[in-house]
């Protein structure tokens, strides 16, 4: 179709300072695929059923209609999480446990060796003819930091799915391809020498096995937190990680500790989660 053509052309949506360029059409990313309240929306979920300690127990993908009940700002939804009066009792007790999950997951996360960089988003205040005139940083809270749980569990779970199913039908494997979103190991040299860095600096840095990387480097970013080196040693620790990519071959995700990754969550604004709806259906 033209819209296929035009979100390919396009590949992603583009943030720049005071404006969106999206991947599709506004009235359809702002409008028709956008989750408003009390309309039905046609989409493409991945299902999951937990227990109490956040493991999953049953998952379905698949087409369906969602109605919306409330649209929550993550500034509202961080308020109910916040807030110890239960003023809104349904969505007191789903956003609450739903925190609580996320937290559950997170921790599991890091300790299977994720990285745990917290860098806070930089925000401009901008006048009217759009100049610049103040700057701030907007901080990630639970809110945020739930959501993205959930995004990477449905992430992490579509593309073990399909790895799955490509691993029995290995004879027509070609017909089960999936686009992962890859993160390879750092260059050795590379991070030696962010090592000997961190080292002069006071810090030791652990480069023998990945497990051991990840659980120093996670320990480095506790250690710095607050510190005046935080901000030096956190950016050259993230330009020495290798770049994430999109591949056809699953080479697993180094920084989230996935075996299996893809990215599904957002086919209004990347075209490669087009590409796994489409490898999925």
């Amino acid at each position: 179709t033209k819209l296929e053509e035009e979100a390919f052309r396009r590949a992603t949506s583009v943030y720049l300072v005071d404006r969106t360029i999206p991947m599709l059409p506004e009235k359809l990313s702002n409008n028709l695929c956008s989750l408003r309240p009390n309309e039905d929306k046609l989409v493409f979920s991945a299902v999951f059923e937990m227990n109490h300690a956040a493991q999953v127990v049953g998952e379905w993908f698949g087409r369906a209609i969602i109605h919306s009940d409330r649209r929550f700002a993550y500034e509202e939804a961080q308020e109910v999480i916040e807030d110890t009066e239960n003023k809104e009792p349904i969505y007191d007790l789903i956003l609450k446990n739903l925190n609580r999950m996320a937290l559950i997951l997170r921790k599991e996360r890091f300790s299977k060796g994720a990285f745990n960089f917290e860098t806070n988003e930089t925000k401009f205040n901008l006048d009217e003819k759009g100049r610049p005139i103040g700057v701030f940083q907007k901080v990630r809270k639970d809110a945020h930091k739930l959501i993205e749980e959930f995004m990477l569990l449905a992430n992490k779970h579509v593309a073990q799915f399909v790895y799955n199913i490509a691993k029995k039908k290995d004879k027509e494997a070609e017909a089960y391809t999936m686009v992962y979103r890859v993160h390879e190991p750092p260059n050795p040299t590379k991070m030696e020498t962010f090592a000997k860095f961190a080292n002069k600096l006071g810090f030791v840095v652990k480069t023998g096995s990945t497990a051991a990387l990840s659980k120093s480097l996670n320990g480095l970013m506790t250690e710095i937190e607050g510190s005046p080196v935080q901000n030096v040693l956190e950016s050259l620790a993230v330009r020495t990680m290798s770049k994430a990519r999109y591949s056809t071959q699953n080479l697993g995700h180094f920084g989230l500790a996935f075996d299996h990754y893809s990215h599904f969550t957002s086919p209004i604004r990347r075209y490669p989660d087009v590409m796994a709806h489409r490898m999925l259906q």
